[in-house]
């Protein structure tokens, strides 16, 4: 690319002056990371996984993002605004906002990369979001003017910003043109974001390499918008499938920065010259009840499992005391978080045995499926098993596959209960959503659950939305649909010359908030 040769020129200019001052070159920064697997592609919103999205998510952006609170907030619009029939949004673009091609952004590009994700022909899973097979249709795109785009609804919708800054989505990232081929195959993609795509060895590793004339916004680092001023030159991402491999890497200084376990936390927290960094992400950790078990259509039965369960100790556990219970499945981080949702059934196995007694409970069994894969599926579902036992359950843990868990979990049958989890949902309305509904894999299927569920979605009014979010909460602790146990731990091991990073219960890396020192 033109503006890859005139950066490459320019480090050889500033090579040569400092050559000719006498003054020493200045060596480029670099940190080292692990992935556990390598990126599934390089086309955003359309190739993707966990780990390809944080690749995508610093060389792309998109008109909106989510904030730290998961508030939507502007990103590449300078602002936007909601006509008020609740249909129309209007984006104001920023200005001087710069492709890595070096061309500026205009509502053109915007509106060829809304069609390249949003329409028929797209490739992206994301299209059915918006083309009305999930309940949100956009019935017409504009380019209004060179900074305004337009986009209309068929119907007002409270999560359509929020379903726009998706991250699997790419945050239906604005692009241009020429990241595809003439004949519309993919090639590249020439984005917007504080990062450019260098190398890319594929099993390997992948390089991100510092775009010199981003654009930052003016404001404070906030989720993954405001200001983004990277410092470092080069993020390498090295493969490590193993986690035992990248912690070994990161104490024999071959890496700089990884994603560890507890355990592995534990051990290095003290360790000279390392630092930790615990953060409660927004993933869901819970004990799935099924929809379709003889056994729990009786509440008394559910709470009686919920009393028997103590999440403060389970999460202590597998934390290894990093962690605290969290049950609701609204994340502590989210701004619709309150003393409400703060509340749950409390472990008491006295009560436990008294409303068990009262339904009549027989020794009926209680299958707990559960996986070994990593996320302690198995030894939460351990630990309850115990608990459950305890209380005088007929409690047996089954271990399958994480697919034939998956299958069970879509079928809403096979099991009494399930160690699971759900990934983040940054809107409170949808982390009720996740397991509410008609559909036989929801747990909660009570209609007016259901319909209160819906007008969360709906509703643009925020006092309106709280109260459906407590009132659905005291109805969650109510009828114990699921047993909540807490929002993941995500931990974070580096060498202490790594600085400003920032754990965010999103559990993305933001690259461009690291710095090294010398």
């Amino acid at each position: 690319m033109k503006l890859g040769k005139r950066l490459f020129g320019t480090a050889i200019v500033a090579a040569m002056l400092g050559l000719g001052s006498g003054a020493p070159a200045v060596a480029e920064s670099t940190i080292r990371m692990a992935l556990n697997a390598d990126i599934r592609g390089t086309n955003p919103g359309v190739t993707r996984d966990g780990n390809t999205d944080v690749i995508h998510g610093h060389i792309v952006e998109g008109l909106v993002t989510y904030a730290d609170n998961f508030d939507i907030i502007p990103m590449l619009a300078d602002s936007f605004e909601l006509s008020d029939d609740g249909l129309t949004y209007t984006f104001h673009l920023r200005k001087g906002v710069l492709f890595h091609n070096g061309e500026e952004m205009t509502s053109e590009d915007v509106l060829w990369s809304w069609n390249r994700l949003a329409g028929e022909e797209s490739e992206s899973h994301c299209k059915n979001y918006f083309n009305g097979k999930n309940g949100l249709k956009v019935v017409s795109a504009e380019a209004v003017d060179p900074y305004t785009f337009k986009l209309t609804l068929d119907k007002p919708f409270a999560v359509f910003l929020a379903t726009m800054a998706r991250f699997d989505c790419g945050s239906m990232g604005v692009l241009h043109p020429d990241s595809v081929n003439a004949d519309g195959s993919w090639n590249t993609p020439i984005g917007t974001g504080p990062y450019m795509l260098g190398d890319h060895e594929p099993g390997r590793y992948v390089e991100l390499k510092r775009f010199a004339d981003y654009a930052s916004r003016d404001e404070p680092a906030n989720g993954y918008g405001g200001g983004k001023h990277a410092s470092v030159d080069t993020l390498r991402f090295t493969i490590v499938g193993e986690g035992a491999v990248a912690k070994t890497a990161l104490q024999a200084g071959d890496l700089d920065l990884v994603q560890i376990d507890a355990t592995a936390a534990a051990e290095l927290k003290d360790e000279p010259g390392f630092k930790i960094d615990a953060t409660q992400s927004a993933v869901w950790d819970t004990y799935l009840l099924s929809p379709a078990s003889p056994l729990l259509k009786d509440v008394r039965i559910r709470k009686a499992m919920a009393h028997a369960i103590d999440p403060e100790q389970i999460m202590a556990a597998i934390t290894e005391g990093f962690g605290k219970a969290s049950p609701s499945p609204v994340p502590p981080m989210s701004k619709n978080f309150t003393e409400v949702q703060a509340q749950y059934n409390e472990y008491d196995v006295a009560k436990a045995k008294e409303l068990m007694a009262e339904a009549g409970y027989g020794g009926e069994e209680i299958t707990i499926l559960a996986t070994r894969r990593s996320g302690a599926y198995y030894e939460r579902a351990l630990m309850a098993q115990a608990m459950l036992m305890d209380a005088g359950f007929n409690a047996k843990l089954e271990v399958v596959e994480w697919g034939t868990q998956l299958e069970a979990y879509r079928s809403g049958d096979g099991y009494t209960m399930q160690s699971f989890s759900f990934s983040p949902r940054l809107h409170a309305g949808l982390s009720f959503e996740m397991f509410t509904g008609e559909a036989v894999r929801k747990a909660w299927q009570d209609p007016e659950a259901v319909a209160l569920v819906y007008e969360a979605l709906q509703t643009n009014d925020k006092d309106r939305l709280q109260e459906i979010i407590d009132d659905l909460q005291r109805r969650f602790n109510e009828e114990v649909p699921a047993i909540g146990l807490g929002h993941r731990m995500l931990f974070t091991g580096m060498s202490d010359k790594v600085d400003g990073f920032k754990g965010w219960g999103a559990g993305l890396l933001r690259g461009w908030m690291l710095k090294l020192d010398s």
